[in-house]
């Protein structure tokens, strides 16, 4: 591996561990999400190529670790949330790593705030009819994509869409969103939408707020109450169902295969 990768890596897992003893104190759950699960069911760890992390926390735990991450938390890591005024460019929370820290031990950027190294999502309701999930899905595309063009012109931020979102977010942006909302008006949008749909006692759950959109709607008993597996040298939970879950995202071969193109948020020299 990479010596500058294995090393972001071992910070990340440092970030999540300090995370974890915040988030016991707490009372609050999180689970390992997206490629993150792949890396612990698939690796017992990172996925080798893998530059980030990802947890999703149920809402109302959620918004319990926000508030316990407000302030000054940790010597190397803080948190960017558009809620207090950081000016991230996503609705969700990030965990970057301290500017003074990131120059110390000559870390990349990944975005004008810095280093970003750990994703957080809330874990919301979805509706539970297919229909009411198709409308959900398009009312969250469009209010994406309204955010997304805020975004287009920010420098240092690395953005990975495909031609086809990258065009409608050109579209948006031609028929004048930024005269009607900010930014952060849109993501109060979204935030209202994810919240509509109560967590407790859902039959459908889901982070359509992340990577993969609408494959991340899920029926409720995927994840469960979680289960506990190695990742490195520690242990996290993932969704109870994990198979089913990754199948869903990745495809019925994700242990046998590797993805053509190994998606990276920075370029490791």
């Amino acid at each position: 591996m990479n010596n500058n990768l294995s090393k972001i890596q071992r910070l990340e897992l440092d970030a999540l561990k300090e995370i974890k003893v915040i988030a016991e104190k707490n009372d609050i759950k999180f689970f390992l999400r997206g490629g993150s699960v792949m890396g612990a069911v698939k690796y017992k760890g990172f996925i080798p190529w893998d530059d980030d992390m990802d947890i999703a926390v149920p809402r109302g735990q959620f918004e319990k670790l926000m508030e316990a991450l407000k302030d000054d938390w940790s010597e190397r890591f803080w948190l960017a949330n558009y809620r207090k005024g950081d000016e991230i460019h996503a609705y969700f929370p990030r965990i970057l790593v301290k500017e003074n820290y990131r120059r110390e031990e000559a870390l990349p950027t990944n975005n004008h705030l810095g280093f970003s190294i750990i994703d957080i999502l809330p874990l919301d309701g979805v509706p539970s009819t297919t229909i009411g999930r198709k409308w959900y899905k398009y009312h969250v595309m469009i209010l994406r994509g309204m955010g997304a063009v805020f975004t287009r012109d920010v420098k240092d931020t690395i953005v990975i869409h495909s031609k086809k979102k990258q065009f409608a977010i050109d579209l948006l942006g031609k028929l004048g969103v930024k005269h009607f909302y900010t930014q952060n008006k849109i993501y109060d949008k979204l935030d209202n939408v994810y919240r509509k749909n109560k967590l407790d006692g859902a039959k459908w759950i889901g982070t359509i707020t992340g990577s993969l959109f609408d494959k991340e709607m899920f029926p409720a008993n995927y994840f469960g109450n979680g289960v506990s597996i190695p990742f490195e040298d520690t242990e996290f939970l993932v969704p109870n169902r994990y198979d089913e879950y990754l199948k869903q995202l990745y495809g019925k071969n994700y242990a046998n295969e590797e993805p053509d193109h190994k998606k990276s948020h920075i370029e490791v020299k």
